[in-house]
């Protein structure tokens, strides 16, 4: 029995190791990005790590922290006959009641206008394995589009207003009724690394689903890439639009 418990223990202190590693616990607790600029925060540098912390923003209520992008290896990715550059990083909180590390978040090279990219984070909405409340000032410089079973899946171009894009769709639904979107970068879809769901940003992520509260008779869809979110507001009879 004691030889039973010695191996289970000494099994979890292996396991822990290897997740200690994984998610850079050797680090101090904190909110830090993870890129190849600082090897995906597996690195002793002092520097680097203080670098790579995210800093809170009172007057934008958000987290946020600063990269080169030049530090960031932006590799060649096919779409049918179609290439494009992206680079990724990661968001990862640092904490003693566990750790969590987000999707990896990509960035499209052309725009990358900037020699700085700044990243930002709501932590309130930070969730293992997602991007939601990650994003970052690349993704304003982009077009973005809404698809779903609203327009049968032909993406309709967003407006950008400030640090989010809309659109309005003039259709009814009733309480209960349900749609399906994404969010593409283009009319082609393409890259469709960029694809965004409302949790992550995939080229096979399932679709979103919203289901409507109340009778409307169209509904406007929200996306704020600086914080990696989605939010539809009914319009029900009689509001204005």
């Amino acid at each position: 029995m004691r030889k039973v418990l010695i191996l289970i223990l000494f099994s979890i202190f292996l396991f822990s190791g290897c997740l200690m590693n994984i998610l850079g616990l050797s680090v101090p607790e904190g909110l830090y990005v993870g890129y190849d600029g600082n090897n995906w925060m597996q690195t002793d540098d002092k520097t680097l790590i203080e670098n790579s912390k995210f800093v809170y923003d009172a007057n934008l209520k958000l987290y946020k922290v600063t990269i080169d992008k030049e530090k960031i290896n932006f590799g060649e990715i096919q779409n049918n006959d179609s290439i494009f550059k992206m680079g990724y990083y990661k968001v990862y909180y640092v904490k003693n009641d566990g750790n969590i590390a987000s999707n990896s978040i990509p960035i499209l090279e052309t725009a990358a206008t900037e020699d700085k990219i700044t990243i930002y984070l709501d932590l309130e909405r930070l969730s293992e394995g997602k991007s939601t409340g990650i994003g970052d000032d690349t993704k304003l410089n982009m077009e973005w589009y809404f698809a779903g079973t609203p327009n049968n899946w032909t993406p309709e171009k967003m407006t950008k207003k400030d640090d989010y894009f809309e659109i309005t769709i003039n259709k009814t639904y009733n309480a209960n009724d349900s749609i399906e979107y994404k969010i593409p970068p283009s009319t082609t879809w393409m890259p469709w690394q960029m694809i965004f769901n409302g949790e992550v940003y995939s080229d096979s992520s399932q679709n979103q689903r919203y289901t409507f509260k109340s009778n409307v008779n169209g509904f406007t869809v929200k996306f704020y890439p600086l914080i990696g979110k989605v939010d539809i507001v009914e319009l029900k009879v009689g509001d204005s639009q």
